[in-house]
């Protein structure tokens, strides 16, 4: 019985073989078919077939590369490949874990690093420049020349990428904002609306060991610093000025004391 399963798999194989494609799809799924029935040196010549007609699919016959050159014992070609699709936003790991013909590669540590990639992609924001400002997420109290004046709640969102602000003051004033590291231009970005109906778009980046916003408007330069000053106080001063920078006017000196 098992004889005859082999034969039965060679004859498969043999047909294969024979078959001729006559366009990207058909390399493509003839490739596949050779894969399957543990021809991966016949598949790779037909996914290679495939990748010169452009096949559209990139990332299955990508994907299908790396399995087959894993296959046969080409583990440098096979991480080449895995590299270059985790550097094109390749965010599940576990699809590479589920793969059986990765078995060879596996303790090898460039899996882990392609792992880790993967994950990466999935979860952007774990960067120590996502983590800059942490330290104003939390419930507050916002004090002014020791007077209390608002309620701050701060929040971490969207898969931890944006750190979203709630503040309502005395009188009913309050506004939201929303802040972000944005990775292409390294810069954080800051929006914030209120009640009012204004919007003040702020762009930011540590300074001093604080975080450091500003706004440029109406011929007018806003600076607005937010300095941790332990583990439970955070200070926000906004500056501005009217002279291209060249002299600053303190237009809000207020502290976050942590809510107990």
């Amino acid at each position: 019985m098992k004889r005859c399963f082999i034969l039965i798999a060679l004859i498969a194989t043999t047909l294969l073989a024979a078959d001729d494609p006559t366009d990207a799809l058909g390399w493509f799924r003839h490739g596949i078919a050779l894969h399957d029935s543990g021809d991966f040196v016949g598949a790779l010549a037909a996914y290679e077939k495939a990748e010169a007609m452009h096949f559209s699919q990139t990332f299955p016959l990508r994907l299908r590369e790396a399995r087959a050159f894993a296959k046969t014992g080409q583990a440098d070609r096979a991480f080449a490949v895995l590299k270059q699709l985790t550097d094109n936003g390749l965010a599940n790991p576990e699809i590479l874990d589920a793969e059986n013909d990765f078995l060879a590669i596996r303790l090898d540590p460039r899996y882990a690093e392609t792992i880790a990639a993967a994950k990466r992609n999935a979860h952007p924001c774990t960067t120590p420049e996502h983590r800059a400002f942490d330290f104003w997420i939390g419930e507050w109290d916002v004090f002014v020349n020791d007077r209390k004046i608002a309620y701050s709640s701060i929040q971490l969102i969207l898969d931890e990428c944006v750190v979203f602000e709630n503040y309502s003051a005395m009188g009913g004033y309050s506004g939201k904002s929303f802040s972000v590291f944005d990775g292409a231009s390294k810069k954080w970005q800051q929006r914030y609306f209120d009640t009012t109906g204004a919007v003040h778009d702020w762009i930011g980046e540590p300074a001093d060991g604080a975080l450091r916003f500003v706004w440029n408007h109406d011929a007018q330069i806003d600076r607005m610093t937010y300095t941790k000053e332990g583990a439970d106080q955070v200070r926000q001063l906004i500056e501005t000025s009217t002279d291209a920078g060249k002299s600053w006017t303190i237009t809000f000196d207020g502290k976050y004391v942590r809510r107990k």
